[in-house]
C-alpha cells in the first residue's frame, strides 16, 4: 500500500506498538535483484516493512537521475510482495521519518559501510538511538541502478563514454575526494565586481491593443548575487575561508554571502550593476534584459585608496573577476599588472561591454598561472574568428594554463602545448547565467594544486553542468552534491 502522508505512518506506529517494524530508505529508481534480495532480508527480520523512497526534488546523484519519477517508482515497489506499505519522502533524509515512525530496525546494504559522502547515514542512525531503533545492513550482494542506467538506459556519445572510461580507469573516486580536500586549506583572495540579477516573473498574456508590444502581468520577482558575489559563494562551499575584495554597502554583500568569506570593502560608495531580466512564467524564456548603468567610475583617489589595500592584504595567488564594470581599469589594472602575484583571471565580454572588455588588458606574463574565457572572448581577444593554439600563443604566456569554454559543446583546458577536451554530461538545461563563472572558480581551484590537467576539464565542466540545472546563482551545488554527481558519472 502507498501511504500518502507522514500523518498516516505515525498511526500506523501507534497501532502497531508491539510489533517489529523496519523502515529501508533510499532512491530504488531502477529495482534489480540487489534490491528484490535487500528487501526479502529486511522482511525477514520484522513484522512490517516500509519502504521510504526519495522525493524527485532531492534526488542529486547524476545526470539523467531519477530516470523513474517518484510515483512510477513506489507503483513498482508497491507490487513487490515483501513490502508493506510505501511511503514517498519529501524530505532531504529520513530523520523527521524515523523521529516519527521510531522503526526498530532501519536497513541499508553494505555499500554504505564504505563510504557515505552525505553524512546523512550517521545523523540517521543518531535518530535511530534516540527513537530506541538500531541499524541492520543486509549482506545481500552489492549492484547499482546507475550502472544499469549509465551503461543500458542512458544514449552516452561515443567521446562522453570515452572519456567517463578513461577518467574511472586512470582515477579512483577516493583520488577525486583527496584533491578536494588539498583545496579546502588553500588561502584565497578573490577581487572583483559585484552584480545582482534580477528576475521578473510575468504571464505574457499577448500584445497590447494599440502597439505591437508584448503585454503582461508580473507576478513575482527575485534577486540573485551575481558576478564575484556568486563565485565568492562557490568558493565558499570548497574552502575553510575566503577572502573578497569588492565594493559597495557592506550589509547588502554580506546578506548574500557565507560566513566564512571575509569581505574587504575597497570602496563602499560605488554602486553594484543591476541585471533585471523579464521572464515568461509559462515557458521560462527570457523576454528582455536592462542594465542599470554601464560601470563604475573610480576617480584618482578613490584608485589609489584600493591600490593601498592591494599593497598592505593580498596574498600570493588572486582570482580575478573581471566584468567590465569599471574596477579593473587605469591605475588599479597597472597596478595588478605589475604586481609580483600569481593571478588566475576571467574576463567577461557582454552586450553592455561587447569588444571594449578583453582579456589582452592583462599583460602576457609568468605570473599569470590560468586564464578561463568562452570562445567569442577568446577570439574579441586576438581579433580573429580562428581559434587555435599557434595564434593563442601570440597573445598569452606559453607556460599559463587556459580553458575555452564551449557553452553545449564542451571544453578544451590546454596545458604545457596539449589540449584536453571533456564534453558536456547534463541534458537538461535551466539557465546557463554564470555556469562560466562557476567553471572559472573550479578550474582556478584545481589548478592551485595542480591536479593532472585532464581531469580539470571534465571537473569543470560536471560542476557547470551542475550549475545550469538551476536558476542563474539560485541554488548553487554544494561539495557533497557535486561529489555524488562525479561518483555517479564513474559508476560505468
Amino acid at each position: 500500500m502507498i501511504v500518502k502522508t507522514i500523518k498516516k505512518l505515525k498511526i500506523l506506529r501507534n497501532n502497531n506498538a508491539k510489533k517489529k517494524i523496519g523502515l529501508c530508505h533510499g532512491v530504488f529508481d531502477v529495482i534489480h535483484e540487489g534490491h528484490i534480495n535487500h528487501f526479502h532480508t529486511s522482511k525477514k527480520n520484522c513484522d512490517i516493512l516500509i519502504v521510504s523512497i526519495t522525493d524527485d526534488q532531492f534526488v542529486k546523484k547524476g545526470p539523467h537521475q531519477p530516470y523513474n519519477s517518484s510515483i512510477k517508482r513506489a507503483k513498482v515497489l508497491d507490487a513487490l510482495k515483501y513490502i508493506d506499505y510505501v511511503y514517498i519522502n519529501r524530505d532531504l533524509t529520513s530523520i523527521n521519518l524515523i523521529n516519527i515512525l521510531k522503526p526498530n530496525l532501519y536497513f541499508k546494504g553494505l555499500d554504505y559501510l564504505k563510504k557515505d559522502l552525505t553524512g546523512n547515514l550517521k545523523k540517521e542512525i543518531l535518530a535511530l538511538k534516540k527513537n530506541n531503533g538500531r541499524i541492520y545492513f543486509t549482506k545481500t550482494k552489492v549492484m547499482s541502478s546507475t550502472k544499469i542506467i549509465n551503461n543500458i538506459l542512458i544514449n552516452w556519445t561515443k567521446e562522453q563514454k570515452d572519456l567517463l572510461k578513461k577518467i574511472k580507469k586512470n582515477y579512483s573516486l577516493d583520488y577525486i575526494i583527496e584533491q578536494f580536500e588539498k583545496i579546502k586549506n588553500l588561502k584565497l583572495d578573490i577581487i572583483g565586481e559585484p552584480i545582482i540579477d534580477n528576475y521578473v516573473y510575468s504571464n505574457i498574456v499577448g500584445l497590447a491593443s494599440k502597439d505591437p508590444t508584448l503585454s503582461g502581468v508580473v507576478k513575482n520577482s527575485q534577486a540573485i548575487p551575481g558576478g564575484v558575489l556568486s563565485v565568492a559563494q562557490i568558493a565558499s562551499l570548497f574552502l575553510k575561508e575566503v577572502r573578497l575584495f569588492s565594493y559597495g554597502n557592506n550589509n547588502f554583500i554580506k546578506s548574500y554571502l557565507n560566513t566564512n568569506v571575509k569581505l574587504i570593502n575597497l570602496n563602499g560608495k560605488q554602486s553594484f550593476q543591476k541585471k533585471t531580466r523579464y521572464i515568461n512564467n509559462h515557458r521560462f524564456q527570457k523576454i528582455f534584459q536592462l542594465t542599470n548603468f554601464e560601470k563604475n567610475l573610480f576617480d584618482e583617489s578613490s584608485q589609489n585608496k584600493i591600490i593601498k589595500i592591494f599593497k598592505d592584504k593580498l596574498r600570493n595567488n588572486i582570482i580575478i573577476c573581471d566584468f567590465g564594470v569599471g574596477l579593473f581599469e587605469n591605475k588599479i589594472l597597472d597596478y595588478i599588472n605589475n604586481s609580483k602575484i600569481n593571478k588566475y583571471i576571467n574576463v567577461q565580454s557582454n552586450s553592455i561591454n561587447f569588444g571594449f572588455n578583453l582579456f589582452t588588458k592583462y599583460k602576457a606574463s609568468k605570473l599569470i598561472k590560468y586564464i578561463s574565457l568562452d570562445e567569442r572572448e577568446w577570439k574579441l581577444g586576438i581579433k580573429s574568428n580562428q581559434l587555435d593554439n599557434h595564434r593563442l600563443k601570440n597573445f598569452i604566456n606559453n607556460e599559463s594554463a587556459y580553458s575555452v569554454t564551449l557553452g553545449k559543446n564542451g571544453s578544451v583546458y590546454h596545458y604545457k602545448n596539449k589540449n584536453f577536451y571533456s564534453p558536456v554530461f547534463v541534458d537538461k538545461v535551466v539557465d546557463t547565467t554564470g555556469c562560466g563563472d562557476a567553471y572559472f572558480i573550479i578550474t582556478s581551484l584545481l589548478n592551485l594544486i595542480q591536479i593532472k590537467p585532464e581531469l580539470i576539464s571534465f571537473l569543470g565542466n560536471v560542476y557547470a553542468g551542475m550549475h545550469a540545472t538551476n536558476l542563474a546563482n539560485n541554488n548553487i551545488p554544494n561539495k557533497t552534491d557535486y561529489l555524488k554527481y562525479v561518483k555517479s558519472l564513474l559508476t560505468i
